[in-house]
Formats: structure tokens, C-alpha cells, sequence
């Protein structure tokens, strides 16, 4: 009798269990400002004919930004004679042309890489009320294993400007990432100022790849409003 009683228990347990499971949950995203425009193609002339620059841009590691997460940057910069430390703001850039080979990889197949130099020291942000700020001077490459954002470090900062094509920028890939075949540049400003409602102005500058200029087109923020859905398993993405 008291195993009866006890698989009778249990099965009431799991049952109990499903069918909470099966109860929808009010999910909500909050608000957040992200790039309007995220990636740009150039063509290049070359002595071997024209190939394609590829330039992606992004404020957030997407790959971890799903289901409820709060849309957040991950630099975080601890200044002197603060208690906690500040979020910084970053631009993350993935510059690569055509069919680059994949240093990541060892692989050898593939085009070579054309140097794609840039200069931190050139970007600034204009904010809403028109006034401006620099960026940081130097160009930061990623040593995070395991998420798409920078760290503010003398290992990580190299001295503008800085190939971020190169085959240094491209082995570093991370498991959450915005781009799985090719490394990431970063580009810092010192704010900590972004929220839902920032309507900045994001002046990269321009690119120098052999014998061409290449401008960035400044980059515009955009509101994205909370969004609200109902989720029947509590790790359901939308």
C-alpha cells in the first residue's frame, strides 16, 4: 500500500509539473536603441580587378541578446575612485573582403586579405543636443573567448591605425558572436549614456584600403519599442 501510495504521489507530482509547464507566460523585451543600418558593401579596384569590402557594425553581441534579455552592452570600465564600474559605449566593426581566406581555420583557400587601416582617432559621436565626443585612440581587438564585446586593456588596445582585416583581428572569434567566420575591431567611446531614446550620430570616419579612401556613412540609432508576446515554455524564444 505505501508504494501505491507513493507512485500515486509521484505521478500527481508530474502531472502537477506539466501541466504548469504548459501554463503561457507573459514575456516582455524592454526598449532599446540599436544601429539603423548595420551592414555596408564598398567595391574596391585592384590591380587583379574590382573585389567587395564587406563592413558589418553592431552595438550589441546579438547571438546573446534573445527571448527577455535586456538589449545591454558588455564593456564595463572601472574608473579610478568609483565605487562600481561604468558601462562604456563600443562600436563593434568585422571588416573583410570578398572570399578572405579564414585564418581561423588554417585554411588556405580562399582570396588574400587586402589591408583595411583605420584610425580611431578620425570617430567621434554627435549627441542630441549637438554636442560632440571622441573616441578613444586606439583600436581594440577582442580576447573575450565566449561573447562579442571588447575589454578595455593593454592587451586588447593597439595603436591607431591599426589593419582590421588582418589575420591577428580574424583568429579571435568567440562562441557567441555576431559574425562566425570572421574576428571583430572595436572602437570605444567614454559615455555611458545609451538608452532607449538616444538619438545619436555615429561618425566612424573613413577606411584606407590600397589606393582608396573609403567613407563610412554615419551611423543613425533607431528606437525599438518594448515588445510584449505570450510564451508557453519559459525558455521559448520569440
Amino acid at each position: 500500500m505505501t508504494n501505491f501510495k507513493r507512485t500515486t504521489s509521484l505521478l500527481l507530482l508530474l502531472a502537477t509539473a506539466s501541466l504548469t509547464a504548459c501554463i503561457p507566460w507573459k514575456r516582455e523585451r524592454p526598449a532599446y536603441a540599436d544601429l539603423c543600418e548595420s551592414e555596408y558593401q564598398f567595391k574596391i579596384p585592384g590591380p587583379q580587378g574590382e573585389t567587395t569590402l564587406y563592413l558589418e557594425t553592431y552595438l550589441y553581441d546579438r547571438a546573446s541578446m534573445w527571448g527577455q534579455n535586456l538589449h545591454v552592452q558588455g564593456l564595463h570600465v572601472q574608473y579610478p575612485g568609483e565605487e562600481f564600474p561604468r558601462r562604456e559605449f563600443f562600436v563593434q566593426m568585422i571588416a573583410y573582403n570578398k572570399d578572405r581566406q579564414r585564418p581561423s581555420t588554417d585554411s588556405k583557400r580562399g582570396e588574400p586579405p587586402i589591408p583595411v587601416l583605420y584610425d580611431s582617432r578620425q570617430a567621434y559621436i554627435t549627441f542630441e543636443d549637438g554636442s560632440r565626443l571622441k573616441a578613444r585612440p586606439e583600436v581594440y581587438v577582442g580576447l573575450n573567448d565566449t561573447y562579442d564585446f571588447p575589454s578595455l586593456s593593454e592587451r586588447a588596445a593597439r595603436p591607431s591605425p591599426y589593419d582590421i582585416n588582418s589575420d591577428e583581428v580574424h583568429r579571435m572569434i568567440p562562441r557567441l558572436t555576431n559574425n562566425k567566420r570572421y574576428g571583430s575591431a572595436y572602437v570605444l567611446f567614454q559615455t555611458d549614456k545609451l538608452n532607449a531614446d538616444a538619438k545619436w550620430t555615429i561618425h566612424l570616419g573613413s577606411l584606407q584600403v590600397p589606393g582608396r579612401k573609403v567613407e563610412i556613412p554615419p551611423l543613425q540609432l533607431c528606437y525599438h519599442p518594448v515588445k510584449k508576446w505570450i510564451g508557453i515554455e519559459p525558455l521559448m524564444r520569440p
